[in-house]
């Protein structure tokens, strides 16, 4: 850091506290609630004392700029009793950070805006946690089904060609319950995860006409080569919430099972699919983080000596030598934004390392929530 940031959060310290005995007191506070909260708000070093709310901003943009846990977000506001909505922040709004009994708190003016009849205009739609228009392609575009499901969807028989892959360039037909003049999505399986297939979206379909024996349909806009046995559904509401609130996991554990990318490594900003969904009683928002679990060490030699998991000796081994697991560690936070019954998306928030379809995952407790 260079010395004019130094300097700079020297005198932001100076304006917020009345004295060098409040600044001790303050930090003793911190200290505090480090010790008994375990999971704390961290601030940023470089976190501004003041900022104005831009249009295309979000929440986690805004929390990021602040906050190393931005999912803390709400914290920021919990102690500022004179804002009605505080999760309702506008674009040309004012923040200001202060410290209120040792923890950071954003107040916020709000700027209004005369039209020339001197009428105040609206200030139009508050700020989305996320930015849906990124994200809601990647959620409608996937579905996710077990095999039952699987089977009892319309499908694409192909067209009068034969041919096993349809570019659109003739009709295609359809077996199964779908409804004439209406439009669907059709949807590939793409991802075998367990008992359940990860489907993705490839071509809009209309229904056209209906023949004795099967129905008639005209591609709408393909986006990827059409296969025959491609299934059909109504088109699939993104319901991803104006506002995400991160709350602690339920109190379940599982593994990452699928990813919407069919990357190997996975980190920031990538959406995976977990294997527990609301009938476990996920919902969206809640919080898990996933983890690398700690190797085996031999201990009974001066150096310790990490077990291979890939030497048939060394698992054999463990029944008699020394051996001590080392402690699992959190590789990345995972947000929850879709829900199956059994499954769920989530997107990866935060990421200290790339991890892998396989990785364990656990519930992550805020402190929003104790």
């Amino acid at each position: 850091m260079a010395t004019w940031q130094f300097q700079a959060i020297a005198v932001i310290g100076f304006l917020l506290l009345p004295s060098a005995t409040a600044f001790a007191t303050q930090q003793n506070e911190t200290s505090a609630t480090t010790a008994t909260s375990g999971d704390v708000i961290r601030l940023r070093e470089d976190a501004p004392r003041e900022y104005v709310v831009k249009k295309g901003d979000t929440l986690w943009d805004i929390s990021e700029l602040y906050l190393n846990d931005p999912w803390h977000w709400p914290e920021l506001w919990r102690l500022n009793d004179d804002i009605a909505n505080p999760h309702l922040i506008y674009p040309g709004d004012r923040l200001y950070l202060s410290w209120v009994n040792g923890r950071p708190q954003l107040s916020r003016k709000q700027v209004k805006t005369l039209s020339p009849e001197g009428l105040l205009e609206s200030k139009g739609n508050p700020i989305p946690t996320f930015d849906r228009d990124a994200l809601s392609p990647f959620i409608s575009a996937h579905h996710i089904a077990t095999a039952e499901e699987l089977a009892a969807m319309p499908r694409i028989l192909g067209d009068n060609r034969g041919a096993p892959r349809l570019n659109g360039m003739a009709p295609v037909y359809i077996d199964g319950a779908v409804e004439l003049n209406e439009k669907y999505r059709v949807f590939t399986p793409v991802e075998q995860m367990g008992p359940y297939a990860l489907l993705r979206d490839v071509s809009g379909v209309r229904v056209t006409y209906q023949h004795t024996n099967t129905i008639e349909g005209e591609l709408i806009k393909p986006q990827r080569e059409i296969r025959r046995g491609d299934v059909v559904l109504p088109p699939q509401p993104t319901e991803l919430p104006e506002i995400i609130r991160a709350t602690s996991g339920a109190d379940v554990d599982g593994y990452v099972v699928g990813t919407l990318d069919a990357q190997e490594k996975q980190g920031k900003y990538n959406i995976v699919v977990l294997d527990k969904g609301s009938s476990q009683g996920v919902t969206v928002g809640q919080m898990f983080q996933a983890l690398r679990p700690g190797v085996d060490v031999f201990t009974e030699k001066r150096v310790p000596e990490a077990a291979n998991p890939y030497k048939p000796y060394d698992n054999l081994s463990r029944d008699w030598r020394q051996t001590q697991r080392l402690p699992a560690r959190a590789t990345a936070e995972l947000l929850v934004i879709k829900t199956f019954p059994e499954m769920s998306m989530a997107i990866v928030v935060e990421s200290h390392e790339w991890f892998e379809v396989g990785a364990y995952f656990i519930p992550k407790k805020l402190i929003s929530d104790q």
